[in-house]
C-alpha cells in the first residue's frame, strides 16, 4: 500500500524575475542580443565597439541589410573621444596593408616582430656595419625594412640568428627556430624574385634594400651551420650542393653591387656609403692596406707555405699560378688586426673577390687550397664577431683533421703549415 504523501505546511511558491526588455533600443544591440540603455544619440555599447549607433529600422537596402544580417558594423570615425588604440596596433595594420601592395604574401606582422626590429636596431645592426657612423646602419636599415617586405623577413632572420647564438653559453648554438627559417625562406624567395626583373623595373629604394638585403644573406649564410654533428659531417669531409655556398653568395655580391650601382643613383639613400664593399685599386682608405705590395704580403706567410704553393720564385703571376691572388689576399690579411672594424670590412673584401679558380679547387678539395682556406679561418675567428665565430671553428676544425687524416704523410711539414688554424679555430 502505497504511503501517503504530505503536502508541506508552507507553500512556497517560486517567483520568476521579471526582466525589462529593451523595446526602445539600437539595432545594433537588438542585433547582438544585448541590453542596451537607449542613450541619445548613440547609446554607451556602440560607443564603446565605436559603431554607428541607430535607433532606426533596419534599411531596405540590399547592401544594409546584408552587413546586419552578417552581424557587421560600420565603423564611426566621427565619433568624439574615441577611446584610446594600442600605437603598435595601428603601426602594424599601416605595415601590413603597405606591404601586402608589395608583395603576394599573406602573412601579416606580428608586435613581436616590432620587438625583433628592435633588438635588431639597438643590438644586431652595430655588429653588422662597417666603419660608418653608427646612425647611417640604423637609420637606412629600419626605414627600407618598413618599406620593403624582403628585407623586413632577412632582418628578423639576422635578429632571430643573432639571438641564438646569444642564448648559448657554449660554444653549440641551438637549431633555428620554425619563426626562423619561415622569415629566412620568405625573404630570401622575395629578394630572388626581386632579383629576377629587369633593372629598369626596380625602384630606387628597392635597389637599396637589395644592397642591405645581399648584406645581411651573406652574414646569415656564414652564421648558419649546424655545430651538433659530427666534425665529419662538415666540409670538407661531405660533398653537397650546399658545401661552400656561403663563398659562391660573397663572390656574387659583386654581380648585385653593379646592379644596384649606389655611387652612381644620385636618388640613392646609400651613397655615403657606396665604397663600403668595393676593393681599392690603391690604398684602401678603410684600413691603410697597402694592395699593391705582393712580396711584402708573402712574407707575413710561412716559408715553408710558400714553398708548397710554388711562389717562391721570381716570375709568378696570378696567370701562372692559381694560388697566387688568394696567397696574397691572405698575407695582407694576416697584418690585419681585426677588432677594428674598418679592418673587418677589408677582410670582407678580400674573401669576396676569391678567384673562380681557386673556389673550384676548394669544391674539389684540393690540400693547398685547404691550407689556404684554413688560414682565412684561423684569422676571421679573431674578429669576436658572433656571425664571423662558429664557421671558422667548425669547417676550420673539420679542415685540419681532414688534412691531418688523407694528407699526414704526403705533404712535408704539414703539422707545422696546420699550427696557425689549429691554434685559432680547434681550441676549447
Amino acid at each position: 500500500m502505497p504511503r501517503p504523501t504530505t503536502k508541506p505546511t508552507t507553500d512556497v511558491t517560486r517567483i520568476r524575475k521579471k526582466h525589462t526588455k529593451s523595446r526602445g533600443g539600437c539595432q545594433n544591440c537588438k542585433l547582438r542580443r544585448v541590453k542596451c540603455d537607449e542613450a541619445k544619440p548613440s547609446c554607451n555599447t556602440c560607443q564603446s565597439f565605436r559603431v554607428i549607433c541607430s535607433y532606426n529600422k533596419l534599411s531596405t537596402t540590399t547592401t544594409t541589410m546584408q552587413a546586419f544580417a552578417e552581424g557587421m558594423f560600420l565603423v564611426d570615425l566621427t565619433v568624439t573621444n574615441p577611446p584610446s588604440l594600442s600605437l603598435n596596433r595601428q603601426f602594424l595594420t599601416m605595415l601590413n596593408d603597405h606591404h601586402a601592395k608589395q608583395s603576394d604574401t599573406t602573412h601579416f606582422f606580428q608586435t613581436s616582430d616590432l620587438e625583433i626590429l628592435n633588438r635588431f636596431h639597438e643590438r644586431t645592426v652595430l655588429s653588422i656595419q662597417a666603419d660608418q657612423p653608427t646612425n647611417v646602419y640604423q637609420r637606412e636599415f629600419v626605414r627600407l625594412a618598413l618599406q620593403t617586405p624582403f628585407l623586413f623577413h632577412l632582418v628578423l632572420t639576422t635578429t632571430l640568428l643573432h639571438d641564438r647564438q646569444a642564448s648559448s653559453p657554449l660554444k653549440i648554438t641551438p637549431q633555428p627556430s620554425p619563426e626562423e627559417l619561415f622569415h629566412l625562406a620568405t625573404g630570401s624567395s622575395q629578394f630572388n624574385q626581386l632579383l629576377s626583373l629587369p633593372s629598369s623595373h626596380i625602384t630606387s629604394p628597392q635597389k637599396d634594400a637589395i644592397y642591405f638585403g645581399a648584406i645581411l644573406l651573406a652574414c646569415t649564410s656564414f652564421a648558419q651551420i649546424d655545430s651538433q654533428l659530427p666534425i665529419t659531417s662538415h666540409f670538407p669531409f661531405t660533398s653537397g650542393e650546399h658545401d661552400l655556398s656561403w663563398l659562391r653568395f660573397c663572390c656574387g655580391k659583386k654581380a648585385i653591387h653593379k646592379l644596384v650601382d649606389v655611387p652612381s643613383r644620385p636618388d640613392s639613400a646609400l651613397r655615403t656609403i657606396a665604397g663600403d664593399f668595393t676593393l681599392p685599386m690603391g690604398q684602401s682608405p678603410v684600413a691603410g692596406v697597402d694592395f699593391h705590395s705582393d712580396r711584402k704580403a708573402m712574407s707575413n706567410l710561412p716559408e715553408t707555405l710558400i714553398k708548397l704553393l710554388g711562389l717562391d720564385f721570381e716570375g709568378v703571376t696570378p696567370s701562372t699560378n692559381v694560388y697566387y691572388t688568394v696567397t696574397i689576399f691572405l698575407g695582407k690579411m694576416l697584418a690585419l688586426d681585426l677588432t677594428f672594424p674598418g679592418n673587418v670590412l677589408v677582410c670582407l673584401i678580400l674573401i669576396s673577390n676569391f678567384p673562380v679558380r681557386f673556389i673550384e679547387l676548394l669544391e674539389i678539395k684540393d690540400p693547398r687550397a685547404l691550407i689556404l682556406l684554413g688560414y682565412f679561418y684561423g684569422k676571421i675567428v679573431q674578429s669576436k664577431r658572433w656571425w664571423m665565430m662558429e664557421r671558422p671553428r667548425v669547417e676550420g676544425r673539420a679542415i685540419v683533421e681532414y688534412l691531418r687524416g688523407y694528407y699526414g704523410g704526403d705533404i712535408l711539414g704539414l703539422e707545422g703549415l696546420l699550427e696557425f688554424p689549429r691554434r685559432w679555430c680547434c681550441e676549447e
